[in-house]
């Protein structure tokens, strides 16, 4: 071997160990944040209903982990319509066969969106139920709401029947003229429920009437006399856009014709 090609050999035994290193087919040392990430706890759920009435009705929320997780605490957490906001709603501990059992009671009318989650645990990750949508009704005092056109009605008043207080109620002004109101629901509301009758203060022998008409259309009449009293009479107000009273009682004997405490049961 001459001079020249002994140098060369030399250099590139020097070299190999770091082609060996830097080469295409060189495998770099593994860090920590190559590791792979922890898989999350599977969580399924389910709802049994689909509407309820804020204040009458509970929500129960019932499904499984897995792994199961006995003794465990998972989470019911809850969001409007419209926010991308959770919040805590309640928590149970998992059984022996990875089942949960949740409630809530709701308050507030409106559409929401409930999940269970399973907090991180055991080496896995935190899971999540899928979203489960339902929708709440309230009863709300309609004479809460913005008025729309009216004469003739005095609003959100006390008055009373066979001597029971009705409050927040709509009372003709001045007997023998007539009065109407009307509310705008935006087809969101259900139900309307009131009382109907000639007030207390009504002379004996006076009479009157009270019509409700949604959109138009002529929905119930009550026929009013001293002493009759229609209680608790709902109406289907499902899909309505505006809601009219048109109430009158006798000048002669001087009557006042009323809707006592009318509500309504809406989303909204």
């Amino acid at each position: 071997m001459n001079r020249s090609t002994f140098v060369a050999t030399a250099a590139l035994t020097a070299l190999a160990p770091a082609l060996a290193l830097t080469g295409p087919t060189a495998t770099a040392a593994p860090s920590a944040g190559d590791a792979p990430a922890a898989a999350p706890y599977a969580v399924s759920a389910k709802i049994n209903r689909a509407e309820v009435v804020a204040g009458e009705d509970t929500v129960r929320i019932t499904g499984r982990v897995r792994p199961a997780a006995a003794g465990k605490p998972v989470v019911l957490q809850q969001r409007a319509e419209g926010s991308k906001r959770w919040k805590k709603s309640g928590t149970a501990k998992v059984k022996a066969t990875g089942r949960f059992v949740l409630k809530d009671d709701p308050s507030s009318p409106g559409v929401r969106f409930y999940r269970v989650l399973k907090p991180a645990g055991n080496g896995l990750a935190a899971g999540r139920s899928r979203e489960l949508k339902l929708s709440v009704w309230a009863w709300g005092r309609l004479a809460y709401r913005p008025a729309g056109a009216n004469a003739g009605i005095v609003r959100n008043t006390t008055t009373h029947f066979g001597t029971e207080a009705f409050r927040s109620s709509l009372v003709t002004e001045t007997a023998g003229t007539p009065g109407f109101v009307e509310y705008t629901l935006g087809r969101k509301c259900r139900t309307l429920r009131a009382t109907y009758a000639l007030t207390d203060d009504s002379a004996t022998g006076a009479t009157g009437a009270v019509t409700v008409t949604v959109d138009g259309t002529a929905k119930a009449t009550h026929a009013l006399s001293t002493g009759v009293i229609a209680e608790d009479r709902t109406v289907d107000i499902t899909g309505a856009f505006r809601l009219r009273f048109d109430a009158v009682a006798s000048a002669a004997p001087a009557g006042s014709a009323a809707i006592g405490t009318p509500e309504v049961l809406c989303l909204d």
